[in-house]
């Protein structure tokens, strides 16, 4: 049985043969949820951050919250967002591996999944950790916009660190199910699409 640190770290170098560890786990459930939870936390003290430096949210909000106070309340609702993205996509992934025949468990992919959707998401926090700081320390949004705009190289790093975060975070979504659910190849890759989706859209609605 390997520690909690182990799996974290073994889900970037090894996600295939840490995910086959984790199955024979007692305790994967706590473990996959106590990724969730890191990653939750991570969130919270950031969205406090971009809160308390005044930051607007600049996508449009799902929720009837103003741009102006959206982060404050978001430091009550992340964690349970990400708590329940990470259940329902893994209830979606159990229920889509009946069509593939699969012979896993739900226990077994809610653990999988919690570190597979965590690793990924420190990329996004990181980068917006960084923001959230800069707003702290005094830049302005205004500011950091227009550094933004007259900067090809942000521009392309904006672009290009979601892109990695997403792609990253779908690749071991594949081999969470593929290992848990004992899938064939090919429908691993069709069910961890859509279990990241699952995942993704949630975040999505209420994630600014």
């Amino acid at each position: 049985m390997k520690s909690f640190w182990a799996y974290l770290g073994g889900t970037i170098v090894a996600p295939g043969r840490t995910f086959r560890a984790l199955q024979s786990d007692p305790k994967m459930v706590a473990k996959g949820f106590k990724a969730i939870l890191l990653i939750g936390g991570l969130y919270i003290v950031t969205v406090a951050l971009l809160a308390a430096g005044g930051a607007l949210i600049t996508a449009p909000a799902v929720l009837a919250i103003s741009a102006e106070n959206y982060y404050f309340f978001e430091v009550f609702f992340a964690l349970p967002v990400c708590v329940a993205g990470w259940i329902l996509a893994a209830g979606a992934a159990r229920l889509m591996s009946r069509w593939g025949r699969g012979s896993g468990t739900f226990e077994g992919t809610l653990a999988a999944l919690g570190f597979a959707v965590t690793v990924p998401m420190f990329l996004t926090w990181a980068t917006e950790t960084v923001f959230a700081v800069l707003l702290v320390l005094g830049m302005s949004q205004e500011e950091f916009m227009d550094l933004i705009a007259q900067s090809k190289f942000l521009q392309v790093f904006g672009w290009a660190y979601q892109i990695a975060a997403v792609s990253w975070m779908l690749l071991l979504a594949m081999i969470a199910v593929g290992v848990s659910q004992k899938l064939a190849w090919w429908r691993a890759v069709v069910v961890g699409l859509l279990t990241t989706i699952v995942f993704m859209a949630v975040m999505l609605v209420f994630i600014r």
